[in-house]
């Protein structure tokens, strides 16, 4: 039982991108190796303070007023028909739908008072969640498959491919890349090519009792062999050894290709996200849900020493957009399943020592209105809207923000969705200021000026 506590920058990084198309074949990590981009030659960048980030993302976007900021006073129809919790922090109540994370608020903080501006459509919202960039020429259906801007994922890769365990992929999503039912792809590479693209875990199952196919990628092609699979190595090596002397470019293709093979022939990525193993009590204990078992799988993998997971609560359906039926859907399809799956992984973390060493992100893109719909359901609002994040050595038991009675806006201490990303680049030990080079070389920022919470850290 965990018992609550008394309450209480630039650098360039050149880079050499490359266009080339993924293909399959051969023995399984072609596509991972399809790419030129180094992470190598790294000059001196900030303090690495924690071991990585698991960020949750509720896609489609979160009712606050059910969740981390309910309006008790507020009329009926701003307040809803649910009652609230007085959390272990005293300054935080929380919707009533939440009784397993009001007894941990002692472990994460809540931003109350986030914004994401002039991104009221999904796809926009999106982009700048997941980039930091706006991009307001997106706009349904447009085919943003192409996006060129890498997403916060990617750019954590391409910095910190070079201190990721062998054998382990350093971005990871969870099930997949999309987002929107699978029609839009906002956290790809971009400029810095396919090799900093995100691992998929592939389906994860919705029972705790169900089996998890290990990705068919992590394993040898049909006839292969591990002895042949080294002998081919061994000799593409030596006729690559001249070439990579006068062109640096196939020394950057090397690199990539050999974390490529110790991913597919390795044992530590295939154990880490092997559910299979992991004890009935356990899976269990994260529930029978792909959100349960989907941050069970991103606590492995950090833990192996991937520095960057991403899971979409959302199951890549858009499930959070509760535009019609909002306060049933919330009762009987989504907030069960997330309170136990984020409290137990935040129990399950600060139970292995991790919580301060890992930092737990749970958001929208966006969040919902104040005034109740005709269909019993909130539209989008991204004036303001509330996170919660846990670990990483930021304060917790901590309240930052707050709304104005009807929660229009904010009334203290707005927060932009930039203002999070570069904290979390902050606590990577990336510089939010950071410049990488695109292949027309233009020196291309991560980030727009953004500064981390500094209440936070």
């Amino acid at each position: 039982m965990i018992q609550p506590p008394v309450p209480s920058r630039k650098k360039c990084s050149e880079i050499r991108a490359s266009r080339r198309t993924v293909v399959g074949g051969g023995i399984g990590f072609a596509t991972l190796a399809a790419n030129l981009p180094s992470a190598q030659a790294r000059n001196s960048r900030p303090i690495r303070r924690i071991r990585g980030v698991i960020y949750l993302l509720l896609e489609g976007g979160l009712s606050q007023f059910e969740a981390w900021d309910p309006k008790p006073e507020a009329p009926s129809e701003i307040r809803g028909p649910f009652g609230t919790i007085q959390s272990t922090n005293p300054d935080l109540i929380v919707g009533e739908l939440m009784p397993r994370l009001a007894r941990q608020a002692h472990l994460y903080t809540v931003v109350r008072s986030v914004r994401n501006p002039g991104a009221g459509n999904h796809d926009h919202a999106l982009h700048r969640l997941l980039t930091g960039h706006s991009h307001p020429g997106i706009q349904p259906p447009a085919d943003v498959l192409s996006n060129p801007i890498p997403s916060q994922g990617s750019v954590v890769a391409h910095e910190l491919s070079a201190s990721t365990p062998r054998g382990l992929p350093p971005f990871c999503v969870i099930p997949n890349r999309t987002q929107l039912g699978m029609t839009r792809r906002l956290m790809g590479a971009g400029y810095l090519g396919s090799g900093w693209e995100a691992f998929e875990s592939g389906p994860v199952p919705a029972r705790s009792t169900e089996p998890y196919q290990v990705p068919a990628g992590l394993g040898l092609g049909p006839g292969m062999t591990l002895q042949r699979v080294t002998e081919r190595r061994r000799l593409l090596e030596e006729f690559d050894r001249l070439r990579r002397v006068v062109d640096r470019r196939a020394a950057d293709f090397t690199d990539n290709q050999r974390r490529a093979f110790e991913l597919v022939v390795g044992e530590r990525g295939r154990a880490a996200l092997d559910l299979n193993g992991v004890p009935a009590g356990t899976r269990e204990a994260y529930g029978d849900s792909v959100m349960g078992q989907g941050a069970l799988l991103a606590r492995r993998l950090v833990e192996a020493g991937v520095p960057y997971v991403l899971v979409n609560l959302g199951n890549c359906a858009n499930l959070w957009d509760t535009h019609a039926n909002n306060f049933e859907r919330l009762k009987s399809e989504l907030m069960p399943p997330m309170d136990r799956a984020v409290s137990t992984l935040l129990t399950d973390l600060h139970d292995r020592g991790l919580l301060d060493e890992v930092l737990v992100v749970t958001l929208s893109e966006f969040g919902r209105t104040p005034q109740i719909n005709k269909d019993a359901g909130r539209d989008h609002w991204t004036d303001a809207f509330s996170i919660m994040l846990a670990g990483g050595g930021i304060k917790r038991g901590y309240l930052l923000g707050s709304t104005t009675r009807g929660g229009e806006e904010p009334a203290e201490r707005p927060v932009d969705i930039t203002e999070v990303l570069a904290t979390i680049y902050h606590l990577l030990g990336i510089s939010p200021d950071l410049n990488l080079i695109d292949p027309q070389g233009r020196p291309m920022p991560i980030l727009p000026p953004a500064v981390p919470i500094r209440e936070l850290l």
